[in-house]
């Protein structure tokens, strides 16, 4: 719920949208309550036995049956901005409900390192080499329980083939024509964003 400061009755919300409203500590905290509830609405019975979940801690579950214990699962996520000298690899992804271009991303697979997927996901979907990851920075991702980890790289080789499956279009764009950004509530919009800035510093 959200009070408008201009007076007026409460209005419901979405989440995402209160990242725009709410102080950053209660934007992550209403993240966090919105994933135990989406934790507790899943897992109301054992999977091993079948019995009744209960709550044992704040953020866990035992069965009643056979002591089977539950904590939240992330999913983990990659997110990478990969550079080209001046350029900036985009792309825009089926998925995505509007028209803004973001970056490769892609789910963490079972056995495999984050620097692994990261270079999994950009050959999958561009067929490009990359060099040089670093690591950037991580954000919750509470939609409905992820956890964005993001990297930056540089090209290294090949021409860009899209894997049209998962994207529409993509490209390297310069600073001074880039595409529609995303949401500035995003790691990606981050990522697009500090990359600005450095070369900015070059002008």
């Amino acid at each position: 719920m959200w009070h408008s400061p201009k007076g007026g009755d409460l209005q419901m919300v979405p989440l995402r949208k209160t990242f725009h409203i709410l102080p950053p500590d209660d934007y992550q905290l209403a993240g966090k309550c919105a994933e135990l509830v989406y934790f507790h609405q899943n897992n109301k019975f054992c999977g091993v036995c079948g019995g009744q979940m209960k709550w044992q801690t704040e953020i866990s579950k035992q069965c009643c049956e056979c002591g089977k214990e539950l904590w939240p699962s992330l999913a983990t996520a990659i997110i990478v901005r990969v550079t080209r000298g001046d350029e900036i690899l985009m792309v825009h992804a089926h998925t995505f409900r509007d028209r803004h271009y973001g970056l490769v991303a892609g789910f963490v697979e079972t056995g495999e390192t984050l620097e692994e997927c990261v270079q999994r996901e950009v050959w999958e979907e561009t067929r490009l080499r990359i060099t040089n990851i670093r690591y950037f920075a991580s954000q919750p991702w509470p939609y409905p329980c992820g956890l964005m980890v993001g990297f930056t790289a540089d090209y290294l080789a090949g021409e860009i083939s899209l894997q049209r499956e998962e994207l529409s279009d993509g490209g390297w764009y310069s600073r001074d024509r880039l595409p529609f950004l995303p949401d500035p509530s995003s790691i990606a919009y981050r990522l697009i964003d500090d990359w600005v800035k450095q070369t900015d510093k070059h002008f």
